[in-house]
Order: structure tokens, then sequence, then C-alpha cells
């Protein structure tokens, strides 16, 4: 009976879930600032839609020690609850 090497989980370290929120955030208001800038009549619901389609980017290629499916998931749910929070819900 072998015993096999148990689950490694891989690890994110501290530091890089900090610059992805700042680069999160940075993408984020830098996109709402050019919207705004441009004076686009449709500003709001570009917005609406393209920060968190950014932001779901961002975590998707920055958690790339992850498994794949982990890594759609945590996008994916990042990007409806910004959605969610740009409704105002």
């Amino acid at each position: 009976m072998t015993a096999g090497p148990p689950d490694a989980r891989p690890t994110v370290p501290l530091r890089r879930l900090f610059l992805l929120t700042v680069l999160t955030a940075a993408i984020a208001f830098a996109l709402q600032a050019t919207l705004a800038a441009t004076g686009a009549p449709s500003a709001e619901a570009i917005s609406l839609l393209v920060i968190p389609v950014a932001a779901g980017a961002v975590i998707f290629f920055g958690l790339r020690p992850y498994p794949l499916g982990g890594r759609l998931r945590l996008a994916l749910m990042t990007a409806v609850a910004l959605f969610l929070v740009g409704l105002g819900l």
C-alpha cells in the first residue's frame, strides 16, 4: 500500500493578491475617467460592461498558479459582482 503525494493546493502570495487588487482598481478608474472625459453618449452603459470584463481579465491572468476552472470561476464571480455594483443592487 503506497501513499500518494498529498494534494498540493496552489498558493498565491498575499503581495500578488494586493497587486491584483490595485491593478484592477487602477484599470477601473482609468476606464471610468476616459469615458467621462470623452463625454460619450453611452458612457454609462459602456462602463457598466467594460469595467467588469476588464476586472475579470485581470483576475484571470493574474492568478496563473490556479487551475483554469478556478480562475474562470473567480473571474466570472468578480465580473458579475462588479456588474451588480454598477447597477446599484
